[in-house]
């Protein structure tokens, strides 16, 4: 999550997008991305906790607080966020892209399980 943070804090959308589910990749406004990024001036991070589920691909969870300001003032975001792993590389679950994936469904996050065996008990 702080590898992020920092990408919205410099711009750097490339790994924004590198570092989301590749399935959900293609669904993201790169340009709105882009837009938030440089016109927000970032105020800080806090990860309040780190939950690491185990299994095959791994999960985890982590719970953020992030503070920005921008033209119409000062905000922060609370969020619990989902991640897996796969092939050493973790990927941020995005809540705002519907993956669209029946229970029996190989899972979106390509570990070649059954999508009710692997994430969809990490889909807020």
């Amino acid at each position: 999550m702080r590898s992020r943070y920092s990408a919205y804090v410099l711009g750097l959308i490339d790994y924004l997008l590198d570092t989301t589910l590749p399935v959900q990749k293609s669904s993201l406004d790169r340009e709105s991305i882009s837009q938030w990024s440089a016109q927000s001036t970032w105020l800080g991070l806090e990860v309040e906790n780190a939950e690491l589920l185990g299994g095959k691909p791994e999960h985890a969870f982590v719970t953020f607080t992030a503070r920005w300001h921008d033209a119409t003032g000062e905000h922060s975001h609370r969020e619990r966020s989902a991640f897996v792993q796969n092939q050493g590389r973790w990927y941020f679950i995005d809540p705002t892209v519907q993956l669209k994936a029946g229970r029996n469904d190989a899972c979106p996050c390509g570990s070649e399980l059954k999508f009710k065996k692997c994430c969809s008990a990490y889909m807020a």
